[in-house]
C-alpha cells in the first residue's frame, strides 16, 4: 500500500473516525481530537499556553482508540512497523507504561509496548513508541486501535503522531532506552547488590599489559560476569565453533577494561576457506547486566541478550558478546573457515581470530525427529517470539485456562463458545512451526478448589457465584469428582473446541485437568493461603484427576491427554506402596516427569503402557538437563517452566521463570535460552545418529551406551529435590562438546557416499 506523506489536520481526523481508512502516515492526532476513549482515567482538556492537553491519571486504565492506520484488516500487513510519537510532560519520577491491544495478554488484553519518562523535570517531550505488526490487532467489532498509557502521577499528553518505523535508529533508540529505564529502576538497588561469583583475578599476558582493551576467550556456557577476569590462556585466543550445515551456532568472547570504556562495539569479518566464502548469517549480541533475585539478595547477571550495542566497561570489569552463526543448508559447503573479530572502543582496538567448521552432516529437524518442546506461556507470545521459538528448537506452545480460553457466554441451557481471537492467534501459531499446544485446564492442586480453572469458569457462567462452587467442590461429597452439575457442560466444551481445532486446523491439542496431581500423596494438604478456599492436597486430587481424565477420553476420543508427574514418591502414604506418581500411567496418553532420579525404570513402565514419555524441567537446567540427560531415558518431549511467567524487563521483584522478552523488533534473548537450543541440537546429533543408522543398516548402540553411561556419571548434584531445585547440571560443561564431536564424527561416517 502507498504511504503520502501529507499530515493529516485535526477536522479531517474527526471525519475518519469510525469507518474504513486508507491510511496516510504520518498521521496528526492532537488529544482533543480523540474522542473514544475511557474518560474515567483521562482529565478534562486543558491549556498550558498555546498547547492543548489531557491528562492520563495515575494509576488508570487511560486508553484511547485512534483509526487503523493501516487501511484494511483486523492488524497490519506482516513485517510492518511504526512509531507513535507521544508527546507528553514528564512530571512522574518513574516511567510510563505505553500498552496496545493486541488480544495477547491473559484473556485477550494488551501488552506492553515501552516505557518512557520518568525523569520528573517538568518538561514537553517526544517519546517515540514503537508497535509492530504483530502488537496490535483491532479489538473485536471495532475499526479503531487501543493505545493505552498506566501513569505513576497524572501525566499531560498533548499530541500522538503515527509514523512508519525507520530501521537501525528506531529500535537501536528503543533498545537502549528500555535499558536505561531498567537501570534507572534497579539505580537505588545497586548500591547493595551482590556478585553471582567470586571475583576473578586477571592473566594479562605480556602482549596485552598496558592495552586498554582486553579481549578473552570463554565457551558460551561458562558465563561471563562483571567481575570475570581472563583467566590462563583466554586473552587473545581462537573463537572454535563446529557446526551442522543446518544449525546455529554461538562463538562467545569477553572484553576486559584495563581503563573505563565508554563504549565497546565489535564487527565479524567474512568467513573465508579452502571451499571459498562461507554461505551463513552472522548475528551479533551483548549482554545487558542487570540485577535479579539469588536467595534473599540481588546479584548481577547477564541476563539478557539484545541486538549488538556498544557497551560501557570500568576498569577492571569485564562485558561479554555474542556472535551466533546459522547455516545455510547446502549451500554452507563443509570445511573449515576462518576470519577475525574486531574489536573497537574509541581509539583502541583489538582482534580475536575465529574459526568456523562447518561439518559434513544435515541434522533432523525437531519434527523429523519426533521431539516436542516448549515453554508455558501467560497469555499468548507473539508471531516474532514464535518465529524465534522456532529457531530456538521450540515446536510447542503450553497454555494455560486461567489466562487463555475461548471467550464464553450462556444460551439458553448451553455454553456458547466464541474463537475470535483465538483462531487468529493459532493460525500465527502454526505458521510459526508451533505444532502442538498443551492446555492447562487447571493450575496447581495446593489452590484446590480454586485453581480447577475450566470447571470453575463453567459454573459460573452455568450454575451461580463461584463462591458457591469453591464451596460445593471442596466439600467432603464432590471434592474427589466433577460437579454434576458441571460434568455436561464440561463435556461439550471439549467436544465444540476439539471439533473447531480439527475444523480450522489448529496446531495438535494435548489436554490435561490441571497440574502435578501427584502432590495428591503430602501427608500433609498444604494448602496455598493465597486461596481462600483452599483446601489443598489429600486423595480427592488423584480421584478427581483420574475423574477428569475419564471424561476427556469419552469426550474426545484420539484426543492425548497429559499429565505433569512431578514425583513418584519412594514412600508409603495414604495406603499405597509409595508408588504414587505412576498410577495415573492408565489414565493419560502423555507423561511428562522430573522425576527420573527417584525411579529410573519410569520412561520404561511409560513406553510398556503403550504411551509417550516426555521429561520438564526449569530454565536453570540448560544445555545439560534438556539435551544429553533428557536423551538419557529418550523421553520425546519437553516442557520448560516457564518461558515467559513473570514482569517485563525489570525482575528484581516478585516471582519471575521467564527466558525471553517480546519487543516490537527481535525477541531479546537470554544465554538460558540459547542453552536451551544447544540442549535441543544435541537431541537433534543422538535423533540424526540414529537415523542414518537406520539407513546404512548399522548398530551405533555401543556409542549410544558409552554417552549414556558418561552422561549419567556427569549429572552434578542438581534436579534432586524435584520440587524446590528441579533443574538437572552437568559438572563438567565441555563433555557435552565431546558428545557431540563423537555423534557428528558417526554421523559423517554413515552418511559419507
Amino acid at each position: 500500500m502507498q504511504r503520502g506523506r501529507a499530515r493529516l489536520g485535526t477536522v479531517a481526523f474527526l471525519v475518519l473516525v469510525g469507518r474504513a481508512w486508507a491510511a496516510s502516515l504520518p498521521l496528526s492526532l492532537p488529544i482533543e481530537a480523540v474522542k473514544e476513549l475511557n474518560p474515567r482515567a483521562w482529565g478534562a482538556a486543558a491549556k498550558e499556553g498555546e498547547r492543548v492537553y489531557r491528562a492520563a491519571l495515575k494509576g488508570q486504565d487511560a486508553w484511547l482508540r485512534v483509526p487503523a492506520w493501516w487501511g484494511e484488516g483486523v492488524r497490519p500487513p506482516k513485517g510492518a512497523r511504526y512509531v507513535v510519537e507521544v508527546t507528553y510532560k514528564d512530571v512522574a519520577d518513574a516511567p510510563v507504561v505505553a500498552e496496545a491491544f493486541n488480544a495477547l495478554g491473559s484473556y485477550y488484553s494488551r501488552r506492553e509496548l515501552h516505557r518512557f519518562g520518568g525523569e520528573n523535570d517538568g518538561k514537553w517531550k517526544v517519546a517515540q513508541v514503537p508497535v509492530s505488526w504483530d502488537l496490535v490487532v483491532l479489538p473485536r467489532d471495532t475499526k479503531s486501535a487501543e493505545l493505552a498509557f498506566r501513569a505513576p502521577a497524572d501525566v499531560p499528553i498533548s499530541h500522538l503522531s503515527i509514523r512508519d518505523a525507520k530501521l537501525p535508529e528506531d529500535q537501536a533508540r528503543y533498545e537502549a532506552e528500555s535499558r536505561a529505564w531498567v537501570a534507572k529502576v534497579q539505580a537505588a538497588k545497586a548500591a547493595g547488590a551482590g556478585q553471582m561469583v567470586a571475583d576473578e583475578t586477571p592473566d594479562i599476558p605480556e602482549t596485552h599489559k598496558g592495552k586498554a582493551i582486553v579481549p578473552y576467550v570463554r565457551a558460551y556456557y561458562d558465563r561471563i560476569y562483571p567481575n570475570s577476569a581472563p583467566r590462563q590462556g583466554e586473552a587473545a585466543a581462537t573463537i572454535h565453533v563446529r557446526m551442522a550445515r543446518n544449525e546455529f551456532e554461538p562463538g562467545t568472547f569477553a572484553v576486559y577494561a584495563q581503563e573505563d570504556l565508554p563504549g565497546v562495539d565489535f564487527a565479524v569479518s567474512e568467513l573465508t576457506g579452502p571451499a571459498g566464502k562461507l554461505a551463513c548469517e552472522v548475528r551479533r549480541h551483548t549482554a545487558e547486566f542487570a540485577l535479579e533475585p539469588k536467595g534473599k539478595t540481588l546479584v548481577w547477571t547477564p541476563q539478557r541478550l539484545w541486538p549488538a550495542f556498544p557497551a560501557a566497561i570500568k576498569r577492571g570489569r569485564s562485558a561479554w558478546f555474542w556472535i551466533t552463526l546459522r547455516t545455510l543448508g547446502d549451500d554452507s559447503k563443509p570445511g573449515k573457515y576462518r576470519g577475525k573479530v574486531t574489536i573497537t572502543a574509541g581509539p583502541h582496538a583489538a582482534e580475536l581470530p575465529i574459526q568456523v567448521e562447518v561439518l559434513p552432516v544435515t541434522l533432523l529437524t525437531m519434527d523429523e525427529a519426533g521431539l516436542r518442546m516448549g515453554g508455558c506461556v501467560t497469555g499468548l507470545a507473539t508471531a516474532g517470539e514464535m518465529a524465534t521459538m522456532r529457531e530456538h528448537n521450540h515446536n510447542m506452545v503450553n497454555l494455560w485456562f486461567a489466562g487463555v480460553q475461548p471467550e464464553m457466554r450462556k444460551e439458553g441451557d448451553r455454553i456458547v463458545l466464541d474463537f475470535h481471537y483465538l483462531d487468529d492467534w493459532m493460525q500465527v501459531a502454526k505458521e510459526n512451526g508451533q505444532g502442538a499446544i498443551v492446555w492447562f485446564l487447571g493450575g496447581n492442586p495446593n489452590g484446590f478448589p480454586q485453581t480447577l480453572s475450566i470447571e470453575r469458569d463453567l459454573y459460573a457462567l452455568a450454575c451461580g457465584p463461584r463462591d458457591d462452587f469453591f464451596k460445593k467442590a471442596g466439600s467432603q461429597e464432590f471434592r474427589g469428582k466433577i460437579l454434576p452439575e458441571v460434568r455436561e457442560h464440561y463435556k461439550r466444551w471439549l467436544q465444540d473446541v476439539v471439533a473447531h481445532a480439527k475444523e480450522k486446523g489448529w496446531p495438535e491439542l494435548i489436554l490435561t485437568p490441571f497440574d502435578e496431581p501427584a502432590k495428591w500423596a503430602y501427608t500433609e494438604p498444604r494448602a496455598d493461603r493465597s486461596y481462600p478456599f483452599a483446601i489443598g492436597c489429600g486423595p480427592w486430587i488423584r480421584d478427581h484427576f483420574k475423574d477428569a481424565c475419564a471424561l476427556i477420553h469419552e469426550a474426545v476420543p484420539g484426543t492425548k491427554v497429559y499429565i505433569s508427574m512431578h514425583r513418584n514418591f519412594h514412600r508409603k502414604v495414604h495406603g499405597t506402596d509409595g508408588r504414587v506418581g505412576e498410577i495415573f500411567i492408565p489414565d493419560c496418553d502423555v507423561i511428562c516427569t522430573n522425576a527420573i532420579d527417584e525411579d529410573n525404570e519410569l520412561g520404561n513402565k511409560v513406553r510398556n503402557a503403550g504411551k509417550i514419555f516426555w521429561q520438564y524441567s526449569g530454565t536453570r537446567s540448560r544445555r545439560f538437563g534438556f539435551g544429553f540427560y533428557f536423551a538419557a531415558w529418550d523421553s520425546r518431549g519437553s516442557l520448560c517452566w516457564a518461558y515467559n511467567w513473570g514482569r517485563r524487563f525489570d525482575t528484581t521483584e516478585g516471582s519471575n521463570w521467564e527466558y525471553a522478552w517480546y519487543s516490537p523488533f527481535d525477541t531479546i534473548l537470554t544465554p538460558d535460552y540459547e542453552e536451551l537450543r544447544e540442549a535441543w541440537d544435541d537431541r537433534r546429533y543422538v535423533e540424526t545418529a540414529k537415523a542414518a543408522a537406520k539407513a546404512a543398516g548399522k548398530d551405533i548402540s555401543d556409542l549410544l551406551a558409552q554417552i549414556r553411561t558418561e552422561t549419567l556419571a556427569n549429572q552434578g548434584t542438581g534436579g534432586r529435590d524435584l520440587v524446590n531445585d528441579f533443574w538437572e547440571e552437568g559438572r563438567q560443561a565441555n563433555k557435552m562438546d565431546q558428545w557431540r564431536e563423537l555423534l557428528a564424527r558417526r554421523i559423517a561416517e554413515l552418511t559419507r557416499r
